[in-house]
């Protein structure tokens, strides 16, 4: 039995409140995270339509815009950069677990005293919303938005289903990780039915990665250390971007990557920030937690996958981040060996 199988899922489900905001609101502004996976524009994306569905203005809104590989998602062309000029009464934000990951778009919008609802599947939520619609058991925040739709009683239709099948296919790399129950396999299914195409989610999301990505994973993995511990950790700079010809605001995702060794029970990158600081995500394999390793460091996530960012240069994230992923490499315990 692996040592966090006594952690409490985090729930917090304030249907009420979060339903009283939403009917007075007209103008709702949907928000997601910077840096955004496929969970955070499909969830994003999926409640926007749903909004509109029951007859509210809603538009998406993520720092950075939409990445180019989420652009078969239906609407994913209506998705803004900034909340420039942007009206709305209403905020509603997917998959962050705190204010600070909503970057420019939340703060701008929070500043003008508008209420907010989120809706997030992490255990570090900090509750950050006027309502809180928080479900930890769930696998990634686009079954949360399908948890809503069924709650509310909203429709559900083929475009919002592809939406959210996105969302959920790209967080559980496609139903493999330890958060794929049956019941979200039933939703899935639903989800199929009323028109969402799973072979194209995969092969779109999963199957393919930029050329570019390739070239940047061969510069980078050269410099990768695994620890006797197991910890496997690299640094990336802006240079390894540069030389990759790889936009900076493109997901890397190498630690998921790593975390495939077999030597490995917990794999981190370092990511060099244009302004100075470290970005860090992390991954480990059942029966290790790294989301109280982010959540010290001012981050959140999941036990199994979490990050942060650290106001101060590489070598420095390095010194401050290694001896706390040995720590819980040492601490915990394979579930699977």
């Amino acid at each position: 039995m692996s040592k966090n199988d006594s952690i409490t899922p985090l729930v917090q489900l304030e249907w009420d409140k979060a339903a009283a905001l939403i009917s007075r609101g007209k103008r709702i502004a949907v928000l997601t995270h910077v840096q955004p996976d496929g969970d955070a524009i499909g969830s994003m994306l999926g409640l926007t339509l749903a909004l509109r569905q029951i007859g509210k203005e809603a538009t998406p809104v993520v720092d950075g815009g939409l990445p180019e590989r989420f652009a078969f998602l239906p609407a994913s062309h209506e998705i803004l950069s900034s909340v420039e000029d942007l009206e709305v009464d209403l905020i509603v934000s997917t998959d962050a677990s705190d204010m600070k990951r909503l970057g420019n778009a939340g703060a701008g919008l929070r500043e003008r005293g508008l209420p907010l609802v989120q809706l997030d599947h992490h255990q570090t939520n900090l509750l950050f919303g006027d309502a809180n619609l928080v479900d930890a058991r769930t696998a990634a925040a686009a079954e949360g938005v399908y948890d809503l739709l069924q709650y509310y009683n909203w429709p559900l239709t083929p475009e919002i289903a592809q939406c959210l099948l996105t969302g959920i296919v790209t967080d559980t790399l496609a139903f493999r990780t330890n958060s794929t129950t049956s019941a979200l396999l039933g939703k899935a299914q639903v989800l199929m039915e009323t028109g969402a195409d799973l072979p194209e989610i995969v092969q779109r999301t999963l199957a393919t990665i930029p050329t570019a990505l390739m070239r940047f994973n061969a510069i980078v993995m050269q410099r990768f250390q695994l620890e006797p511990e197991g910890v496997i950790w690299v640094t990336i700079t802006l240079e390894d971007f540069k030389e990759a010809g790889l936009s900076f605001d493109t997901y890397v995702g190498l630690s998921g990557y790593m975390i495939q060794s077999e030597d490995a029970v917990i794999s981190a990158t370092l990511k060099q920030l244009p302004e100075g600081g470290t970005d860090i995500s992390m991954r480990a394999v059942p029966g290790y937690n790294v989301a109280q390793i982010a959540l010290s460091l001012g981050g959140g996530g999941h036990l199994l996958a979490a990050g942060c960012t650290l106001d101060m240069p590489l070598d420095e994230a390095v010194q401050t981040l290694l001896p706390m992923l040995k720590a819980e490499a040492r601490r915990g315990e394979k579930l699977y060996t």
